[in-house]
């Protein structure tokens, strides 16, 4: 078939075609029939069998306490963490004994991939997250101002402060609770433990490329 009689027959099917009608009422949203009880044990379970690591604590102090065992446990002697108003720990900045970065700033390119490069040798990065999921193990991560993505992609290890009242039965369940989410933040994405990538063998390697150790605290309430 040349490209004269090709052209024609896709202007003849275009002229013929019809789209659907649109339905008199919206569908509604997709969301899945999972029980809303025990999304706590099932979302740590889930982090757990991704090759992530949990911890569940009852109040700020034992956060706290347990960053700085992490921190001491990985050598680390300097930290990328968001900015203090969007961590849920209280003052947790001031109470590590570490020396904590600022978050990138943006200006010009020269500047700013100078301040950038100076990640590249952190070994822990600290974020909060804005759910839990239950379904997957995963965690939803909003970037923005003050709340930096590389802390939770440049570092070795990620550590991930997550109310447990914001554990959820799956993404489904959380857009529909968060439908401006998307609106209201710079990046929206989703972390389903530590990085990990296959060679053409499949076989798999963490932390090639981006944290090879995620802790996701839990705190209570």
């Amino acid at each position: 078939m040349n490209r004269e009689d090709f052209l024609e027959r896709v202007r003849s099917a275009i002229k013929v075609s019809e789209l659907p009608p649109i339905p008199e009422a919206p569908p509604g949203g997709l969301v899945p029939d999972l029980p809303r009880a025990g999304v706590t044990e099932r979302f740590l379970e889930q982090v757990e069998a991704v090759d992530g690591h949990t911890h569940l604590v009852g109040s700020d102090d034992e956060a706290v306490h347990l960053i700085g065992v992490l921190l001491e446990q990985y050598g680390a002697t300097d930290y990328l963490a968001w900015a203090p108003d969007h961590l849920p720990v209280a003052g947790l900045a001031e109470r590590l004994r570490a020396t904590p970065l600022d978050a990138v700033v943006p200006g010009d390119a020269e500047g700013r991939l100078e301040h950038q490069t100076g990640y590249t040798d952190l070994l822990v990065g600290i974020t909060g997250a804005s759910a839990g999921l239950a379904e997957s193990g995963s965690i939803v991560l909003e970037a923005g101002p003050g709340r930096p993505r590389m802390a939770s992609l440049i570092p070795l290890v990620h550590i991930a402060l997550l109310r447990e009242r914001d554990i959820t039965q799956s993404l489904s369940h959380w857009i529909a609770d968060h439908a401006e989410a998307a609106a209201d933040t710079s990046n929206l994405f989703i972390i389903t433990g530590p990085s990990r990538t296959a060679d053409i063998e499949q076989t798999l390697n963490l932390g090639v490329h981006g944290p090879k150790h995620l802790h996701v605290v839990v705190l209570g309430g």
